[in-house]
């Protein structure tokens, strides 16, 4: 802005005008860039770098969706055979693909098949996504390559390098990108936190211009006497004003400098504008734009990411455990479905059949709240048929064997065996459904299939116990065996000796090689004998995509007692 009269011209310079990036899919000859240079990736991480809210949100999410580790139904973490994995997909990698999904909103594997035989999977490798890009679809709609370029912005040094999209070719190495859909995007995806970005830029100046305004002495800006000045050409005035803005505009300068070109003087001098209260006027944009961040980050509470907030939200412990578990329900659970889906999608190609999950930094917090509830309300929300025998306080071993088997089987199939996750056994449904038959007999059940478990182990036991349980070969409701809690049906080894304790739990007692897997049959509409070696069983991820919900469980007391601390005896 300028102002001129007769003696004098005066010029004022603020703060740098704020250009939000455009996100252009810019189609060259064989790649698509996101945005010039494929500039869009580099302004994500530039916010990321320079905005504490962001930043500490990001790092948050990132450690809560690895939790303690990407993990595997049915398989031991310490196994050889996930030591194996590993090999293929190592941990680095694997919190390297979670970070750039929740910095960039995608990520990217070098799927790397092995020398000998193209196909079996050789290893996993992480490739920034911010290096990767697409080439242009082919008359299909099919993206069947991607570009890899170390610098964008200078291809000449670093020429872009194109391999084969996941799944379309048979060459060594191919490349997997992982996406969200979004919304009138075609070759890229967006954060979920976009709107905020905006933002997370307003906070980084606001930490440059409180710095700055410090280090100047709390200055709110200059005024630049130019002397013999006023008799310049406008051009020349300008000129002047581009040469000394550079050093002099900005929020790393804290605030606006006033050029005055004079009539008459012997030397340049600079004067200081003093306000001491200037940093006020942006305390309310600060706390907005830490609002609006963590708004688009669906964060439900600032505690749970390391912000402090004094009004707004409560820090008390049981509310923050609530918040955490809604911040895992509702927005850390879908990013840790998506990656589990991409990793399944790989490794499925090559016949290599995990059902995965990440084992949770922290129990959640209703889980042991919903176990107390099971076991204290547990007649009044299962109700057993009469001819069971529970109600009876001196159930033995042999009635409640007696038990097993009583529903008609034959019009199921059996689809997936799998060992119970003690820690987290929850209710299955069809998608189809979605609710449980009032009259199930069993609160896992639905219309479409039935859950049951059975005892398995040790096909030669010592103890009378697993001798009986062994030899039934029977199914039971996961209600049955709760139900033996306090009744006597394996006595002296519970803890201290103990006549009664958890048989859901720990089976036979101390040193027992035994424990539970859970059963899902599925009805076809046919008669079919279940403990037929005919009867269809597949895998977990087949189940899914056959409609059954399966809730991922934190796997962690999957194990027979002869595996547990202690070797299971209780109070030992």
């Amino acid at each position: 802005m300028s102002k001129e009269n007769s003696n004098n011209d005066v010029r004022i310079i603020g703060f740098n005008k704020y250009d939000k990036p455009k996100i252009k899919e810019v189609t060259g000859q064989r790649w698509v860039t996101n945005g010039r240079n494929n500039e869009y990736y580099d302004y994500l991480i530039e916010r990321y770098t320079g905005s504490t809210t962001h930043a500490s949100v990001c790092d948050s999410y990132a450690n809560l969706i690895y939790g303690k580790g990407l993990a595997a139904q049915d398989i031991e973490q310490d196994s050889k055979e996930w030591k194996d994995f590993l090999k293929l997909f190592s941990k680095r990698d694997q919190q390297k693909v979670i970070s750039d999904y929740q910095i960039l909103g995608a990520f990217s594997f070098q799927v790397h098949r092995q020398k000998g035989d193209r196909g079996k999977l050789a290893k996993l490798e992480h490739i920034s996504k911010h290096l990767v890009i697409p080439s242009p679809e082919d008359e299909n709609g099919n993206i069947t390559s991607y570009w890899f370029s170390k610098d964008w912005k200078n291809k000449w040094k670093y020429p872009p390098v194109e391999y084969p999209a996941f799944g379309t070719s048979n060459e060594p190495i191919e490349i997997y990108v992982g996406q969200p859909y979004v919304v009138g995007e075609k070759y890229f995806s967006q954060p979920d936190f976009a709107p905020a970005l905006q933002y997370a830029r307003i906070e980084e100046e606001l930490s440059n211009y409180y710095y700055s305004h410090i280090m100047n002495g709390l200055s709110f800006g200059s005024i630049v006497n130019v002397p013999f000045g006023a008799s310049w050409t406008s051009q020349r005035k300008d000129d002047y004003i581009d040469r000394v803005s550079g050093n002099t505009t900005g929020s790393s300068n804290a605030g606006r400098t006033v050029f005055n070109f004079l009539d008459g003087d012997d030397k340049v001098t600079v004067e200081n504008i003093e306000n001491n209260t200037a940093h006020k006027q942006w305390d309310f944009l600060g706390a907005e734009a830490r609002q609006q961040i963590l708004t688009s980050h669906k964060c439900t509470s600032p505690s749970i990411v390391g912000v402090i907030s004094s009004s707004g939200f409560s820090n008390t412990a049981d509310e923050m455990d609530t918040a955490e578990l809604q911040l895992m329900k509702r927005v850390i659970s879908p990013k840790q479905n998506f990656l589990t889906e991409a990793f399944e999608e790989i490794f499925g190609f090559f016949d290599i059949d995990y059902d995965f999950y990440f084992v949770p930094l922290t129990e959640a917090p209703e889980e042991a709240t919903e176990k107390e509830k099971e076991e204290a309300d547990l007649d009044k929300e299962v109700k057993l048929s009469a001819s069971c025998g529970c109600e009876k306080k001196n159930i033995n071993l042999d009635e409640f064997i007696d038990k097993g088997d009583e529903e008609d089987l034959e019009t199921f199939d059996l689809i997936h065996e799998i060992e119970v996750d003690y820690n987290e056994e929850v209710e299955l449904q069809l998608a189809s459904t979605g609710i449980a038959r009032p009259n199930a007999k069993s609160l896992q059940d639905g219309e479409d299939f039935i859950v049951r478990y059975k005892y398995v182990g040790n096909a030669a036991p010592e103890r009378e116990f697993c001798q009986k349980m062994m030899s039934a070969n029977k199914r039971y409701r996961k209600e049955d065996i709760l139900q033996l809690d306090d009744k006597v049906v394996n006595a002296g080894w519970g803890a201290n000796g103990a006549d009664t304790y958890s048989i859901w739990l720990y089976k036979g007692g101390g040193n027992c090689y035994h424990k539970w897997n859970r059963v899902i049959y599925l009805k076809k509409g046919k008669k079919i004998d279940v403990n037929s070696p005919l009867a269809t069983i597949i895998s977990t991820s087949e189940a899914r995509r056959r409609g059954l919900k399966i809730q991922t469980n934190d796997t962690l007391v999957s194990v027979a007692p002869i595996n547990m601390p202690n070797q299971g005896f209780l109070n030992k």
